[in-house]
């Protein structure tokens, strides 16, 4: 019996629009450079589409592809040793629909909660980057890091903890 390769039967711009602003996001967070971000987001896409027969349909699609963006952040982080983006850059890419006083409040919030995620360990800090910038499922961010989603569930529940813990300190 011969197995057949199992991928999504979606078109390469239905794959684009569906995760461009997920990994780009994802990226930014981690990324200072605007344009290595855009280079890193069009290198995945890349990557995606060569390697898309080769998806299996064992794990769920985002995840996959989130795997390949996950690798191409180490690849990347290798070659540069550059550290996370500050985070008036990041407040400044949100954009709302609130009264420039609530922005301006959203803002100061998103920035203290930011500078907060850095004093968590790695593996918090990216269970928090994949669930929130690249709005993954758990299960999802687990086959990304090769971890259980037990331990993923644990990561995250303590991340959260601890970011709260600190947020009350400062209020």
């Amino acid at each position: 019996m011969t197995t057949a390769i199992m991928y999504p039967k979606l078109s390469h711009q239905q794959i684009y629009e569906d995760y461009s602003a997920k990994i780009y996001r994802y990226f930014r967070y981690r990324v200072k450079n605007v344009w290595d971000v855009e280079d890193l987001t069009t290198t995945v896409f890349i990557k995606v589409y060569s390697k898309l027969e080769q998806y299996d349909g064992r794990h769920p699609f985002g995840a996959w592809i989130f795997r390949i963006a996950h690798n191409a952040l180490i690849d990347y982080m290798r070659k540069k040793r550059e550290s996370p983006v500050d985070q008036d850059t990041f407040s400044n890419m949100v954009a709302t629909d609130k009264l420039p006083e609530e922005c301006l409040l959203n803002q100061e919030t998103t920035e203290g909660l930011w500078d907060k995620v850095h004093t968590l360990t790695k593996d918090q800090r990216n269970v928090i980057a994949l669930r929130y910038l690249g709005d993954l499922r758990m299960n999802e961010i687990a086959e990304i890091l090769g971890k259980t989603e037990a331990s993923v569930k644990i990561l995250h529940f303590r991340g959260i903890k601890k970011l709260q813990q600190l947020m009350t300190e400062q209020a």
